[in-house]
């Protein structure tokens, strides 16, 4: 392992003395520019950008704006406004010089107020992404299958929690809680948590407050050359870009009002901090309350994320983020999915529990789980087309947390048990990324190469009590007999305390071999190196260590622009790792694989008004750790599992005001060779088919100008509550609606979720929230 990491270090330090030598001090010069409306006044705070790169500005009151450093060559610089044509503009930058450009914008000083200002042609349609594949391309240059919601997607649909807001990918449609408050998705037929943010590892179990998330990404298939083979699934993953400073002075506060008491505050900040723009500070703020529609339950959740960046010199950029956060909610119900079938049931819709009780109690109180994640970011431009970026992520995260389960007992019983966790976490990832290009003869390379260290430590303690009462669940149901209590305070007979440590070193490489304009083939591969500690119980003999190896995973991709700038073919080969934790007996296990094949198709047409991509895949998981045939309690290593389905994501926009975004996934899952009775079936939670559509309509040149309206759909077939499909869970049909009035001094918005009132469950059987109305005003200054 040492000397391929040696190996890699040498080749990173190799090609940055390279590019700096090839670059020198780079050749850059300046844009300058002042922008007019058509009566010919001066357009203040109109953002300007030159595509492709980095660099933006915010115009002054007298219209004035000015953008250093920009690259030598043919540039295209981009003015958009919502609602009004956008304006592009080709210059030439020669080095050392600054040229000058006069633009007026087709529309008045009056109309100009009215207006909100952007930086891109359909900001809902934007999936241009520098964290799929670590480096800056282009969908239509990406050989993988992603899909995104944009901050402006979940403003339009008055989102007020993770979940919704994963739900507004296209696509996906099962996003949900354990029975633990661990924050879930399903993803091509298998689990995701939330653990990547800004592209890095951050150990956390809860999502993030949506006021701090600029956009959601799910990059779908197993993503283990880039992200490695902690924090992803085989499906895929979900990465959360948080709000970063902007070059301009701005802020918002929110209040939201709803059913089942809702009330949430949120706040919006940014300022330059020097008057050259180099400082920028930006902090977001969410404090929310909310009830059950159960008999009991609530959610009580603090969040501030301050954000600082800092130009030091042409070449020089610091980003520091911070995000504290805290949820506090009593102990949650783990509904009886597990004992329905051995009970009579073969359907959950048919179990009669009652649908508005969690048969808990808000007695079971916990302290807050709190989470401290910081980011740092250092930018350095080795010279015109070479940048090294380090990312420095740290995570604390305390997660206190208790389940109520619930056994079903014939005729009539309800049993239950009581288990209480306290969590401590901390990770540490640093990974440094080197990006550039360079040409051998024609062909041009677009190169990252980059190193990953990443840490984590957990210590974890709880207790178990089961079973504590049993009653007849058809009748009142009595009060729960246990109240809140840390476990080194009591029960010391079923009290565990349990150390984990996991180190994981790798370097990656990856090259996008440009032959042409149309003609691209990426080549990564990655090693990764993981030591498993094994959990070591306090006041026990040591346990056995874990794995302790190393693997390569390879990527292969293909793209091919059949019309330019228009519309791509794509291919892909892709592999993901899992470590798993030895059996009982000690016996350590080499590393689980997934191999993904995907192919399709993806278009971008009419200047992004419509947006597409459609793709089949095909995922195969080997080595597989299953119990023993022999002995349920030891383990063997032969399972294999099969994924295979179409995603499709539309987002349109064929006039002025109006937006589809729309999603559909099919899905067919089965494990070829697992655990005696298992094999051929699917494995829980996976829909054969599932999608999710929004439409809405802004009017755009009337006196109710800004007012509109939003309607749209979640959709899930029926699927298993277990591995066992011995339980169906009923499928189901959320029909949602919203009406805004959006002007630029404030926002108001209206709306209803789950329209008619649909009773479903998630993939663990808790009861979802009937229909809920929820009013926001934003004011913004």
């Amino acid at each position: 392992m040492t000397k391929h990491l040696f190996f890699l270090v040498y080749l990173l330090g190799a090609l940055s003395i390279a590019a700096y030598a090839e670059d020198g001090a780079g050749n850059t010069g300046n844009i300058s520019g002042k922008i007019t409306t058509s009566d010919g006044q001066p357009a203040a705070s109109v953002a300007v950008e030159v595509e492709g790169l980095r660099k933006n500005a915010i115009s002054n009151d007298k219209g004035n704006f000015l953008i250093k450093n920009v690259p030598s060559g043919v540039r295209r610089i981009r003015i958009s406004l919502l609602g009004y044509e956008t304006v592009i503009r080709e210059v030439t930058v020669e080095n050392d010089m600054t040229v000058n450009v006069s633009i007026q914008l087709e529309v008045s000083q009056t109309q100009l107020k009215e207006v909100t200002v952007t930086d891109q042609r359909n900001r809902i349609a934007d999936k241009h992404s520098a964290y799929v594949s670590r480096m800056d391309l282009k969908n239509l240059e990406n050989p993988q299958s992603y899909s995104v919601a944009t901050k402006e997607l979940l403003l339009e649909k008055n989102v007020q929690d993770y979940q919704t807001a994963v739900r507004s990918i296209p696509g996906i449609a099962l996003s949900t809680e354990s029975y633990q408050g661990i924050s879930e998705v399903l993803m091509r037929g298998f689990t995701a948590t939330p653990y990547i943010r800004n592209g890095i590892y951050f150990m956390n179990l809860i999502a993030t407050d949506v006021q701090n998330i600029e956009r959601l990404e799910a990059i779908k298939g197993p993503s283990g050359t880039l992200y490695g083979s902690q924090g992803i699934s085989y499906g895929g993953l979900i990465n959360k870009v948080t709000k970063k400073p902007l070059k301009r002075h701005m802020g918002e506060a929110g209040l939201s009002i709803g059913s089942f008491g809702l009330s949430r505050l949120t706040a919006d900040f940014n300022t330059p901090l020097n008057e050259d723009q180099t400082a920028l500070l930006r902090v977001n703020a969410g404090a929310s309350r909310q009830g059950s529609f159960q008999d009991n339950g609530y959610n009580r959740s603090l969040m501030l994320a301050p954000s600082l960046s800092y130009q030091v010199n042409d070449r020089f950029e610091i980003l520091v983020d911070v995000e504290l956060s805290s949820v506090n909610r009593p102990a949650l119900t783990s509904y009886p999915v597990y004992s329905a079938f051995a009970a009579g049931f073969d359907r959950y819709d048919k179990v009669p529990l009652d649908y508005f009780k969690t048969y808990g109690t808000n007695r079971a109180d916990y302290p807050p789980s709190t989470t401290y994640n910081i980011f740092g970011q250092l930018n350095y431009k080795l010279g015109r087309n070479w940048t090294l970026s380090t990312n420095i992520a740290y995570a604390d995260f305390n997660f206190n947390s208790g389940t109520i389960g619930l056994t079903l007992g014939a005729p009539d019983t309800l049993v239950r048990d009581l288990y209480d966790f306290y969590w401590e976490y901390n990770s540490i990832d640093i990974q440094p990324n080197l990006t550039g290009e360079f040409m051998i003869g024609s062909v041009k390379n677009k190169v990252l190469a980059g190193l990953d260290y990443q840490h984590i430590k957990t210590v974890a303690t709880g207790y178990f009590l089961g079973p504590l009462d049993k009653f007849n669940y058809k009748d009142s149901y009595p009060l729960f007999p246990v109240k809140a209590i840390r476990a080194s305070q009591a029960y010391s007979d079923t009290y565990y305390e349990a150390d984990f440590k996991q180190d994981a070193y790798a370097a990656y490489i990856s090259d996008v071999i440009s032959f042409n304009d149309r003609l691209n083939i990426l080549l990564s591969l990655r090693y990764d190196h993981y030591k498993d500690g094994g959990y070591q119980y306090r006041g026990a003999p040591a346990g056995s260590p874990g794995p302790d190896e190393g693997a390569f995973a390879p990527k292969v991709g293909i793209t091919y622009q059949v019309l330019k700038d228009k519309m791509t073919v794509f291919a892909n080969y892709m592999q993901g790792i899992k470590y798993v934790a030895p059996d009982i007996t000690g016996n350590v296990f080499k590393p689980e694989r997934a191999n993904q094949m995907e192919g399709g198709v993806k278009i971008d047409l009419v200047n992004g008004k419509l947006s597409s991509t459609i793709s089949y895949y095909d995922i195969q998981v080997k080595d597989k750790v299953r119990p023993s045939p022999a002995n349920p309690n030891i383990s063997v290593q032969d399972g294999t599992q099969e994924s295979k389905g179409v995603d499709v994501d539309i987002i349109a926009s064929p006039a002025a005001g109006l937006n589809i975004v729309a999603g559909y996934g099919y899905n067919s899952s089965k494990f070829k060779k697992d655990a005696a009775g298992k094999e051929g079936k699917r494995p829980f939670g996976t829909p054969l088919n599932s999608g999710n559509i929004w439409v809405s309509y802004t009017l755009q040149q009337s006196a109710a100008r800004g007012l509109g309206i939003g309607a749209g759909a979640v959709y899930s077939d029926e699927y298993f509550a277990t591995d066992d499909n011995n339980l169906v869970i009923p499928g189901f049909t959320v029909f949602n609606a919203n009406l805004f009035y959006n002007q630029p001094r404030y926002r108001l918005a209206l709306s209803m979720d789950n329209i008619t009132d649909k009773r479903y469950w998630n993939i663990y059987g808790t009861p979802q929230m009937p229909r809920r109305v929820t009013g926001t005003v934003t004011f913004r200054f």
